[in-house]
């Protein structure tokens, strides 16, 4: 079952999150450490404040896709991110992360946008497979994008049109 994350849910949030943080230090901007810094009272304001979708096996969150503005201006009201899209290991190749992004475009195109926009690690390519099978089209690369462990990791920049 695919469904947006409320408050009922920030242990699993909390669980899966810390999960991706620490598998894949370098797919996501923020830190292990910074997010076991957020308090449950900050986590909840966020699951509250912004539209996360989460997939479920029974009880167990196993995915997550957020869709975030990427910009608070009415000119671009017609574009939203994709961030925080994970998926539990043990679900890879099952199909879970097809149907979480497939859920994730369909909210997309019912909140009347149409365009959906997204950064991934250039060096992620199971991730990167993903989206070019779902018609996302690379526009770009960001190179140092981040910063961790002393490295850079560059990020690509990828667009999925919806009316087109």
């Amino acid at each position: 079952m695919i469904r947006p994350l409320g408050p009922g849910d920030l242990s699993e949030w909390r669980r899966i999150r810390a999960e991706g943080l620490r598998l894949f230090p370098d797919a996501f901007l923020t830190t292990l450490q910074e997010e076991l810094a957020r308090t449950d009272v900050e986590v909840t304001r966020s699951l509250e404040g912004r539209l996360v979708l989460g997939c479920f096996d029974g009880d167990r969150l196993v995915g997550t896709a957020a869709l975030d503005p990427v910009v608070e201006a009415a000119a671009a009201a017609h574009r939203v991110a994709l961030n925080a899209f994970f998926v539990s290991p043990d679900r890879h190749g099952t199909g879970t992360g097809a149907r979480l992004l497939r859920a994730a475009l369909d909210r997309a195109m019912e909140d009347a946008r149409l365009q959906v926009e997204l950064f991934v690690a250039a060096h992620n390519r199971p991730a990167i497979r993903l989206y070019e099978k779902h018609g996302f089209v690379r526009h770009g690369l960001l190179p140092r994008a981040a910063r961790i462990d002393g490295r850079f990791v560059d990020d690509l920049y990828y667009v999925r049109q919806l009316d087109g």
